[in-house]
């Protein structure tokens, strides 16, 4: 007996995902109508029985072909209480709106520089992607190389040159180094690896520029690194014995270190330097001082994210998109107005 042509069939010959085939074969949003035509075209060559939907609401979502987004992180930057494991919540949040499933996979440091797949991608157990957190851009060319559609989050590559969401650090870190500026600071440093992440250059970028919109000139000896080579934060940061009168930080939770280390050698905060931070995570309040920094949406950023993803499988073709999402400064504690 011959065996019937499934949606899945013809989104292999096609080099699609079966959701989309099943969006395109009901009449649903989320295809464009150059897609759709091709693929019920193909569908009618490939001699596949479509059968129109009946039965209640719920039956009809039961039947629906899920799609599987395999979400990657390195093992670095993943632990229960952070930025990223909050981050990957809210994709989850999304992807259940979304109609689609997502499974975690936590790649070591020796997986990402050996160039190998993650398991979830190299079983076929996904169909697509989305990398959180700045991976090495030789790992990101191997995730690309595999076919499916990859969308990068919280970071980008400019080779290879992929979909990806990020939040605005470059305008964060202009805001908060204007702040300062407002506040009557002018030897302002920064902490951060720059060179580590792209989110982390974004910032400095940011701080660079409102510097040199006020004639200021960025003293080496205060850009202070946070991170090894391994990308890993230092157990101790390098200060200079003669320090500016404010810091900017790459995020919270340096910029808690920070705060902690200035202590131990009685440096008050705000009262002798004032410090920002970025992100607005659950370390800005709980900080003491708590911090002034930029609130990156979260929520916002991984509703994007899920939407370029359904886009990408809807128009695999299509050049890639690199989206900004915008947040805002939060004053609180950690800075204070000089003479």
């Amino acid at each position: 007996m011959k065996k019937s042509v499934t949606m899945r069939d013809i989104g292999a010959a096609l080099g699609v995902s079966a959701v989309t085939i099943s969006k395109a074969l009901a009449g649903k949003e989320g295809v464009s109508d150059a897609v759709r035509e091709k693929i019920i075209k193909t569908a009618q060559e490939m001699g596949y029985q479509y059968q129109a939907q009946s039965g209640t609401a719920g039956d009809r979502e039961r039947e629906r072909p899920q799609e599987i987004v395999g979400i990657l992180t390195p093992d670095r930057f993943f632990d229960a209480g952070s930025f990223y494991a909050s981050l990957y919540k809210e994709i989850l949040k999304h992807m259940v709106d979304a109609g689609m499933l997502g499974v975690l996979e936590i790649v070591t440091a020796d997986r990402e520089h050996a160039c190998e797949l993650p398991m979830i991608v190299s079983s076929g157990r996904v169909s697509s992607m989305i990398v959180l957190g700045q991976f090495d851009n030789a790992y990101v060319k191997t995730l690309v190389a595999s076919g499916l559609p990859v969308v990068l989050l919280d970071f980008y590559c400019d080779e290879p040159d992929t979909d990806a969401v990020v939040s605005d650090g470059m305008n964060g870190g202009y805001l908060l180094t204007r702040h300062l500026i407002e506040s009557g600071h002018r030897d302002i440093g920064f902490v951060g690896s720059v060179l580590a992440t792209t989110s982390a250059m974004d910032r400095y970028c940011g701080y660079i520029r409102a510097l040199m919109e006020e004639g200021l000139t960025e003293q080496p000896q205060w850009l202070i690194g946070d991170r090894g080579a391994d990308r890993k934060y230092k157990a101790q940061l390098i200060l200079p014995e003669r320090l500016p009168t404010a810091f900017v930080c790459e995020n919270d939770v340096i910029a808690m270190r920070l705060i902690a280390q200035l202590e131990t050698r009685g440096i008050r905060v705000p009262e002798d330097i004032s410090v920002t931070g970025f992100d607005n995570f659950n370390y800005a309040t709980l900080c003491s001082p708590a911090l002034t920094t930029y609130s990156v949406n979260q929520s916002r950023m991984a509703q994007v994210a899920v939407r370029q993803l359904q886009t990408r499988i809807a128009e695999p073709g299509e050049g890639p998109l690199r989206q900004v999402v915008g947040g805002r400064v939060v004053k609180r504690d950690s800075t204070r107005v000089i003479e």
